[in-house]
């Protein structure tokens, strides 16, 4: 139930970020300078370079429900996302 929630949850971020008839868009414009411990991620998704969002982006969700913004490149991301499953509601 909570993995249904989290999802849930973070499927209506995205969409209000995605929206085309919302005001402001939200996307990552800037890397998480610092690794996260791979153990506090749970999901992550890809994100791509678009009009509005100027970089290649892993937004991973935190067990804390935080959206962390990686390069796609570090090493760090690359391991974690081995290990954490995509979520493939948002792709």
């Amino acid at each position: 139930m909570e993995k249904q929630v989290m999802c849930v949850s973070l499927l209506l971020v995205l969409l209000v970020a995605l929206s085309e008839s919302g005001a402001a868009k939200i996307c990552c414009t800037q890397y998480q300078e610092n690794p996260i411990p791979i153990k506090w991620l749970k999901y992550y998704i890809n994100q791509d370079i678009t009009d509005f969002c100027n970089i290649k982006a892993t937004i991973f969700l935190t067990m804390k429900s935080r959206l962390v913004c990686a390069d796609p490149d570090a090493d760090w991301v690359k391991r974690a996302k081995e290990t954490h499953r995509k979520d493939s509601l948002y792709e």
